[in-house]
């Protein structure tokens, strides 16, 4: 009994002189639990020739190994981040190349690979100032003319694709037809280019570099109609597996709607 009381005692007397001790404390406090699997966030878009990665906290782990490899048939990874920080930024990277990432972890003697994989590029592009305009509801008003592009990457890794879309909306008086041209950059004649337009809950239809596409309204009131721009894949890429569409939508004209 005196033995538990001395055990009980001390510890208290520890704790309480350590109070200040972070190490310690994270040291007495810390999760049993292996590190869990987590994939970092790659973005390639916000800086040319760069990939900013992000992964979560993870209290099991000691340190985080960030693996590269050049996204080729055989994957071959080298260590280009090793610590316990939750972001890294792989910078100055040649013009068109891929890469595949890996989260590995450690706990002590122990070592947790990553099961999957996050995937970027080094581009001349950065996303449009409309993004994120990539799903319905977060479409934007198209009132003007609107400067766009649709990065567009294929991977060999898993057969990825990473394929960029817009959505945008228009507001329609009852019975009236707008009228809503794409030029694809590049092209300067009516010719076929290599994006599609679809509104929402109808069929799809490729676009003609600068001719009119028709959004109708055959309601007696007004309406807001959705659609999106986005890549055609036939064609779409070639022995280059990075390409940026760029192209501008406008809203020419509103009319009356005939049948």
């Amino acid at each position: 009994m005196k033995k538990l009381f001395f055990i009980i005692t001390a510890l208290s007397a520890l704790l309480a002189s350590s109070c200040s001790d972070n190490a310690f404390q994270e040291m007495l406090f810390r999760t049993t639990d292996d590190p869990f699997q987590d994939v970092a966030a790659a973005d390639s878009l916000t800086l040319e020739h760069t990939v900013f990665l992000k992964w979560k906290e993870d209290e099991g782990c000691d340190t985080f190994r960030l693996m590269r490899s050049y996204d080729q048939p055989d994957l071959s990874f080298t260590c280009i981040y090793e610590g316990t920080a939750t972001e890294y930024t792989d910078e100055s990277l040649p013009y068109g190349y891929k890469y595949v990432y890996r989260l590995d972890k450690t706990r002590g003697t122990k070592y947790f690979e990553g099961k999957s994989y996050a995937y970027g590029y080094s581009s001349d592009c950065r996303r449009d100032e409309w993004e994120d305009n990539d799903t319905e509801p977060k479409a934007v008003l198209l009132e003007h003319d609107l400067k766009c592009n649709l990065p567009c990457v294929q991977y060999i890794t898993d057969s990825k694709e990473d394929l960029d879309c817009d959505w945008f909306y228009v507001k329609l008086p009852p019975r009236r037809t707008a009228c809503i041209i794409v030029k694809q950059d590049g092209i300067t004649q009516e010719k076929p280019t290599n994006l599609m337009i679809q509104v929402s809950g109808e069929t799809s239809s490729p676009i003609v570099h600068g001719i009119e596409a028709a959004i109708k309204n055959t309601t007696d009131e007004t309406k807001t109609f959705y659609f999106k721009i986005f890549p055609k894949t036939t064609g779409l890429f070639g022995t280059e597996l990075i390409t940026d569409i760029g192209y501008t939508v406008s809203l020419v004209r509103i009319i009356n709607y005939t049948n």
